[in-house]
């Protein structure tokens, strides 16, 4: 998946979790996803705002943030990431945005 712009998937309750998996692997390291987990445990609104950024072909890092907090950047398994997508898919009125991203996580950071 080459990405000049950002760019929007829309999703929603018929995405199996095969289909959230194989997004996930189509991205390519440089590449961000963004999408909303209503499910996330929160300290202010309900869910989260769920950054995952490809480093290489087998780490991803995650982050979660809503108003006034963010979580450090964390690894997570591609699994993970496909299961939460997928129950979340409902949540997705906007679909989800796949970007290159401009600020390169490094683990266990802001």
């Amino acid at each position: 998946m080459r990405l000049e712009s950002p760019q929007t998937v829309q999703i929603d309750e018929t995405w199996t979790p095969q289909r959230c998996a194989e997004l996930l692997n189509a991205l390519q390291p440089g590449q961000e996803l963004t999408f909303y987990a209503a499910d996330h445990a929160s300290v202010s609104d309900p869910g989260a705002y769920l950054r995952v950024q490809r480093r290489d072909h087998q780490t991803f890092l995650r982050k979660a943030a809503n108003h006034g907090w963010s979580s450090l950047w964390t690894r997570a398994k591609e699994a993970d990431l496909a299961d939460e997508l997928h129950r979340n898919r409902a949540h997705q009125r906007h679909g989800v945005e796949i970007t290159a991203f401009l600020q390169i996580a490094t683990e266990g950071k802001q």
